[in-house]
Parts: C-alpha cells; structure tokens; sequence
C-alpha cells in the first residue's frame, strides 16, 4: 500500500526565515550569498553622491562592494567616476594657478 501524498488542507509551512537584509530590494550578496547588505551614505571614493548614482551596496559577511541592481561588482565605474573627478579637480587647480 502506499503513503498518503501531502494533506491539502494542511496549513503551509513557514519559510525558514534568513537574516534579515538592511536593504529592501538588495537580495543577498553575489559572491558569498549572506543577506545582511547595507548601502552606504558616504565612501571614500565617491562622497555623497557616488554610492547613490551607482546603486553601491556592500555585504557585512564578506565585504564585497556590488551594484544591488545588477549583483555585479561597481569597479569600473568607481575607477572613471574617481578618475573624471580627480581629471575636474585638476583643471581646476590649472586655471586657479594660471590667474
């Protein structure tokens, strides 16, 4: 004889909760899958607006910096971002000296 199959009118199972994400909509980090992500307000390398304008996020199990949007890493972008401001600031310092 066979088992009976799932009772239909069982109440469903609750979900193994997973830690909870400080970032709604981040999913969990690529690289090493923890869900406890955060974005940053300010970093080093971008002020204020940086982590915004490239939706930064960075995961507290590894310390991986990724776009939450894609789950690919900001690297690229970060080195041009930093690159056309340092570029900007340059100039700058050039016309400032040549008064």
């Amino acid at each position: 004889m066979s088992s009976p199959g799932p009772n239909p009118y069982a109440p469903p199972q609750a979900a193994v909760p997973h830690a909870p994400s400080r970032l709604t909509g981040a999913g969990e980090c690529p690289q090493c899958r923890s869900a406890d992500v955060y974005r940053p307000s300010f970093t080093w390398w971008g002020g204020l607006l940086g982590p915004k304008l490239f939706n930064h996020t960075i995961c507290r199990g590894c310390g991986l910096g990724f776009n939450w949007k894609t789950g690919k890493s900001n690297a690229t972008a970060i080195g041009i971002y930093f690159g056309v401001g340092l570029a900007i600031a340059a100039v700058f310092v050039i016309i400032r000296a040549s008064m």
